[in-house]
């Protein structure tokens, strides 16, 4: 259980030294009324909201994550024997993970931005006294299930997971606009977190590993929602063989309609896929027709990215789906011979059987359709439209899910 940290008239207390004196070797003027813990500050944040701290008190921790890897900025994690915290500094600063700090919190913010609590206005030349270096804070091994609010900030290590095989093909985050992206891992029980990385991190543009295995990571939240920041690219460890479970899954609910290595290819018109929250939906969902003033020809193709379905035992699609108006249905299709550029008729598709909606905008699950007829690797599933100048239905899909 968390202890409650009450504060003291304090300021009834006169230090020896001021808070910017070296810890060389660490000072003992300090009184252990003086010193805070990191989950009495938590608490204190929880209980008070934002505080400006105007006492004497020192917090100590070790540094579990550094700016080294350009993932966090003018940023630290420290971590001791009762919690975690994220350390938001007035300049960048050379401290490194294993190093063993006392903080001066006199003149420090303790806030909560989108959820996480911070400890803020921290200036790293003043303020932090490193006590030692190389000090080992060896991570918490746990599972998706085990990890909770109220791991935040801490220091975990992941096993037996890996990125979601609709992510694969992409980078960590977009390196040459230097904008931050979040990327799906999942355990082989289903379970999926975000990874969320920075643009200017020194592995932003390099293709998620494809593998399944560990990785060691702090825990972070964005209102409420768990995510994970990895410290370094080395210690992603997804080399081994993937789980089978969930292969695939778009959702568009990021709004975009070629997230996760998804590819449109316009073969007629220019009426295209894109994404939808039309009549009242919740999330976004893919949608497409021809109509636009009137009906025009349209070819237009929804490609997955590849997938290796060689070491699946059994494997199956599904999706929703819903229609409206007088046209073409759509069709759904798999190739073991598309190239994943260029106009995919002249590759070898398969049709599959799928329930489709009868329209009036009616959801419908195309039912579980059988894959273990492809059990190999480059199976692509494709959505294909097509509409003429006299008609053209509107369809729209969701939920597309493979599973091996």
């Amino acid at each position: 259980m968390k202890k409650l940290f009450i504060i003291l008239p304090l300021a009834l207390i006169v230090l020896a030294s001021c808070k910017k004196e070296p810890d060389s070797p660490p000072i003992d003027t300090i009184q252990p009324s003086q010193i805070i813990t990191i989950d009495s500050l938590r608490n204190w944040e929880t209980m008070m909201g934002p505080t400006s701290i105007t006492e004497d008190l020192s917090v100590y921790g070790i540094v579990t994550m550094d700016e080294s890897s350009g993932n966090i900025y003018k940023q630290l994690y420290i971590q001791d024997h009762t919690g975690a915290i994220q350390v938001r500094l007035s300049s960048s600063s050379d401290f490194k993970v294993g190093d063993s700090v006392r903080i001066a919190l006199n003149g420090a913010y303790l806030s909560d931005y989108a959820g996480v609590i911070q400890l803020d206005s921290i200036d790293p030349t003043t303020d932090i006294i490193k006590q030692s270096s190389n000090n080992v804070k060896n991570p918490e091994v746990k599972t998706f299930a085990e990890i909770t609010l109220a791991d935040e900030g801490r220091l975990v290590k992941l096993e037996n997971v890996q990125f979601q095989n609709s992510q694969l093909g992409t980078t960590f985050a977009d390196a040459i606009n230097q904008s931050s992206e979040n990327r799906l891992i999942e355990d082989c029980n289903g379970n999926v977190m975000i990874v969320r990385t920075s643009g200017f991190a020194n592995y932003a543009g390099t293709e998620l590993p494809t593998g399944n295995g560990s990785m060691v990571c702090i825990v972070n939240q964005f209102n409420g929602e768990l995510q994970l920041i990895l410290r370094s690219f080395n210690e992603i460890m997804l080399t081994g063989t993937r789980c089978s479970g969930q292969l695939l899954f778009k959702d568009f609910d990021d709004n975009s309609v070629t997230s996760g290595g998804w590819i449109v290819q316009q073969v007629i018109g220019v009426e295209t896929w894109t994404t939808s929250t039309a009549g009242g939906a919740p999330d976004p969902y893919g949608v497409i027709d021809n109509f636009n003033g009137s009906n025009s020809q349209t070819e237009s193709w929804l490609i997955s990215p590849s997938l290796d379905l060689s070491s699946s035992t059994a494997a199956s699609l599904s999706f929703e789906n819903a229609c409206n108006y007088t046209g073409a249905a759509l069709q759904v299709l798999i190739s073991t011979n598309y190239s994943g550029t260029g106009d995919p008729n002249g590759s070898i598709w398969t049709a599959l059987t799928a329930t489709l909606s009868s329209g009036s905008w009616a959801w419908v699950n195309s039912g579980v359709i059988d894959l273990s007829a492809y059990l190999q690797s480059n199976v692509r599933i494709a959505f294909k439209y097509t509409g003429s100048n006299s008609d053209g239905k509107t369809w729209e899909i969701d939920d597309i899910e493979i599973n091996g």
